[in-house]
C-alpha cells in the first residue's frame, strides 16, 4: 500500500476526505493545519499545493487535492470499504455526480456565510449576500432532503457521499442556519455521526482544533 499523509483543517470541508480515510481503514499520517493562522499559505505548504487549500493527500510524496479526487482515489484503493459504487454503472456515476454536487454546488453557497465580503465589497452588501445565500442553500438542502426520502443513506447503503453531506449539515449548525424543514437530511446526519469511523475522525479533529488554538 502507498504511504499516505493527510493535511486537513479541523471543521473544514476536508472532513469529507477524513471520514473516507477512516471508513476505509487506511493507515495515514494526519497533518492538521490552522486556516485561521494562515498555515495553508506557508512556502512549505504552497510548494505541495499552490492552491493553498485543504484537503491534501500526499501519496508516496505526490500531492492529490480536492475532495472528489481524494475520495475517488480512496474508493479505488480500498474497494472493500465501498466508499463509492464500483465500476461504470449508473449508480457509480450517481455517486460521482453527488460528490461533484457537494463540491461545486453546496460548498460554494455555504462559503458565502463565512466570508460575505469576499463576494461583494460594496458598503452594506453583507445582508444581501447572506439573504441570497440563505435562499440558495435552502434550495440545495431541499434537493438533498427529497433525494433521501425513504432511504437510510443517499445511495442505499453508506458511502462517502453521506460523509460529505455531514460536513454541510455541521456547518449549518455552527452558523445557526435554520434546517428544521429538512427531516430526512437531519436523520442522515444523526445516523452518519454515530458511525465509529466518523466518531474517530471527529475526535481527531477536535484534538487538532485544541492543539492549534
Amino acid at each position: 500500500m502507498p504511504s499516505l499523509t493527510f493535511y486537513f483543517a479541523p471543521g473544514a470541508c476536508s472532513l469529507a476526505s477524513h471520514i473516507a480515510l477512516e471508513e476505509a481503514g487506511a493507515p495515514f499520517e494526519p497533518k492538521p493545519i490552522s486556516l485561521r493562522k494562515g498555515q495553508q499559505m506557508t512556502p512549505e505548504y504552497l510548494a505541495l499545493n499552490p492552491k493553498g487549500k485543504v484537503p491534501m493527500l500526499v501519496v508516496d510524496g505526490l500531492p492529490l487535492t480536492e475532495n472528489p479526487a481524494i475520495i475517488t482515489y480512496l474508493a479505488s484503493l480500498y474497494p472493500d470499504a465501498q466508499l463509492l459504487p464500483a465500476g461504470n454503472s449508473v449508480q457509480a456515476l450517481q455517486g460521482l455526480s453527488l460528490i461533484s454536487f457537494c463540491a461545486a454546488g453546496i460548498h460554494p453557497v455555504l462559503s458565502r456565510f463565512f466570508g460575505p465580503q469576499r463576494f461583494c465589497d460594496l458598503p452594506d452588501a453583507t445582508p444581501n449576500v447572506i439573504a441570497l445565500a440563505t435562499a440558495a442553500n435552502a434550495k440545495n438542502f431541499a434537493i438533498i432532503d427529497k433525494m433521501l426520502e425513504g432511504k437510510e443513506y443517499m445511495l442505499g447503503s453508506f458511502s462517502a457521499v453521506d460523509g460529505y453531506l455531514l460536513v454541510f449539515w455541521r456547518w449549518c449548525q455552527h452558523l445557526k442556519i435554520d434546517t428544521t424543514a429538512f427531516k430526512n437530511y437531519a436523520a442522515l446526519a444523526e445516523r452518519v455521526s454515530a458511525r465509529p469511523a466518523v466518531q474517530r475522525a471527529l475526535a481527531r479533529e477536535a484534538e487538532a482544533q485544541a492543539a492549534l488554538a
